[in-house]
Parts: C-alpha cells; structure tokens; sequence
C-alpha cells in the first residue's frame, strides 16, 4: 500500500485517486488554504484526510518538500 519512511508514509496518486473515488465530490471533507480536503477511505480500518494540489507546479512543489 504505502512505503515507510520514519513516521511517514508515501503513497502512490493513484492510490490516492482510488481512495478518494477520483476526488469525488462526496468525498470532500473541507477546505485547508487554497486547496480541498477528500475524506480517503483505503479499507475499513484505514482511512485518511489527502489534500489534493491545485496544479502541477503545486504538485512538483510537495513532491520537493517530502
């Protein structure tokens, strides 16, 4: 599912998308700054908040903090 690193985990964006049922709508949790909030339902004893990017460059700019 996810790779280990420390207290971290990393997850691949499709399994993201998968999770969240392709960031539907139903799914939305709220609003943290400029981007939404998807309710992320991996299995019935797993589930997450995953703040979607808003654009590639937002996407690239995670990635580098990671």
């Amino acid at each position: 599912m996810a790779d280990k690193k420390s207290s971290v985990a990393i997850f691949d964006y499709q399994l993201l998308e998968a999770a969240t049922n392709s960031f539907n709508t139903s799914n939305i949790m709220g609003e943290s700054g400029s981007r939404i909030v998807y309710r992320a339902h991996f299995d019935e004893h797993f589930q997450a908040a995953v703040k979607k990017a808003d654009s590639d460059a937002d996407r690239e700019f995670e990635v580098m903090i990671l």
